[in-house]
């Protein structure tokens, strides 16, 4: 008959398997080496040492369904010889094919007392002389979906036939190695989970990354474009400015020249009449007034020349710097529209102009000048329809310590749409009449950043616009 250890047998009889100290510290065991990442061969070892210690003279092992789901092969033992656990790789799954491929097939417990005459064993007879084996009980061991892992077999030198109770016991051990299994198989795909989990991670911030590098790429692009149109309509402006230059200073520099021909002519006529002794006091005393008169033309145009040349210079550098200097706004403006003329000399808008004359302060005047240079192009770009005559309001004053700019025209109006987006980069609805979508994103910029002030704009469909600028001084 199978012999219990004889220490143990009164509280294995009366104690669950499940709760009995050896096999609650084997399961234990177990457990913490499965979660320390030992493989399931290894982690067993102890639960089939304790099953060694309670049922004497009987050796373990834990069989395995292989891969191809006929066979089976021993996939934990502790002591087993190597060359028996070698023997028993690739049993058939079948109810003729020993103990545990019986066991596995039938999916019931499979017991041979004697095997030297159990007709399943008569093909492992080598098995049985070589190694000493007389007894071998085998339990399937299910799992909680219905499936089969394998089976425990119990192999022993002596002719055994176990009792019913010590069949509960086996019953009991084999659902102890089951339930190892089931947390074998949770603890793998949890880790399987946890790894997907991590590669997955691993290729979102790879992903990510390579996004917001697409997208740091795409914004540096961007600002790329952005600056070069901004430096394209500073040159466009500059370029405006030379044109009005040109246009302005060839008044007085006309005058001049033509001042200056005629003071030739009447100093040659002089000259020859001196060298015919018929230059008499009369001619003189007249080429000498007509001489200072010429004198003063000159002087006076090439004067005004030379505050052209002054204007237009000082509007330059204006444009190109941010450095703030003293400014008189009337003149400032003045200064502004004159430059603008060669762009708006078919136009013929009307502009007002209500300003302090003796409003002066220290600011910016390039980012005013933009300012004042967009919002008008704007109007003349947008708020009119062709060979409209539109009206242009600045007003300018002080308040406290702010200087307020309100700029006004009685064009189309904007909605709010139109509004809203109005101070984003690239926005325009003009892009078939050559508009950038930058002008009223650097109004913002100027106003914002550079003079550290505010702009404000209403407006509605056919009521003009009003943009009220405010910054300090």
């Amino acid at each position: 008959m199978l012999s219990l250890r004889a220490i143990d047998t009164d509280d294995v009889v009366a104690t669950s398997i499940q709760h009995h100290p050896v096999f609650a510290r084997s399961k234990a065991s177990a457990l913490d080496a499965l979660i320390g990442g030992q493989p399931l061969s290894q982690a067993l070892i102890p639960t089939i040492k304790a099953i060694e210690s309670v049922w004497l003279e009987c050796r373990c092992v834990l069989m395995k369904i292989n891969q191809d789901g006929f066979t089976l092969s021993p996939v934990a033992s502790s002591d087993l010889p190597t060359t028996f656990l070698s023997a028993l790789k690739h049993i058939i799954i079948d109810a003729d094919s020993g103990s545990c491929g019986a066991a596995v097939y039938e999916r019931r417990p499979h017991f041979a007392s004697n095997v030297s005459v159990h007709p399943n064993w008569q093909p492992l007879q080598h098995l049985i002389a070589e190694h000493n084996i007389h007894s071998c009980c085998s339990y399937p061991v299910v799992l909680s979906d219905s499936s089969v892992f394998g089976s425990l077999a119990l192999y022993s030198e002596s002719v055994i036939e176990p009792t019913q109770q010590e069949r509960e016991r086996l019953a009991q051990v084999t659902q102890l190695i089951a339930d190892i299994i089931e947390r074998a198989n949770q603890i793998h795909s949890l880790r399987t989970e946890n790894r997907q989990l991590q590669e997955s991670h691993s290729d979102s911030t790879k992903q990510l990354t390579e996004a917001n590098l697409l997208l740091r790429k795409a914004l540096e692009q961007r600002n790329e474009v952005r600056n070069q149109l901004i430096e394209m309509e500073n040159m466009a402006a500059l370029g405006t400015m030379m044109s009005s230059l040109t246009h302005e200073i060839n008044t007085p520099v006309g005058v001049a020249i033509t001042a200056i021909s005629h003071l030739s002519e009447m100093l040659q006529q002089s000259s020859q009449a001196l060298q015919n002794d018929t230059l008499t006091r009369s001619n003189l005393i007249r080429t000498f007034n007509e001489t200072s008169e010429a004198a003063d033309i000159i002087e006076r145009n090439l004067f005004r020349a030379t505050e052209l040349i002054k204007t237009f210079k000082q509007l330059s550098i204006d444009q190109h710097s941010q450095d703030a200097r003293p400014l008189n706004m009337t003149d400032y403006i003045d200064e502004v529209l004159l430059s603008l003329k060669p762009r708006l000399k078919h136009a013929r808008h009307l502009f007002c102009i209500d300003v302090d004359p003796d409003l002066a302060f220290v600011s910016n005047p390039g980012a005013i000048s933009q300012l004042l240079i967009n919002l008008i192009m704007n109007s003349a770009s947008h708020a009119f329809e062709p060979h409209q005559r539109g009206r242009i309001i600045i007003k300018s004053r002080r308040k406290g310590k702010y200087v307020v700019i309100e700029y006004k025209d009685n064009g189309k109006g904007m909605t709010d749409n139109t509004i809203e987006n109005l101070y984003r980069p690239f926005f325009t609805l003009a892009k078939d009449k050559g508009g950038s979508g930058l002008g009223m994103h650097i109004c913002y910029n100027l106003a914002v950043k550079v003079l550290r002030g505010s702009i404000d704009c209403q407006s509605s469909p056919g009521r003009g616009v009003h943009f009220t600028i405010q910054f300090p001084v």
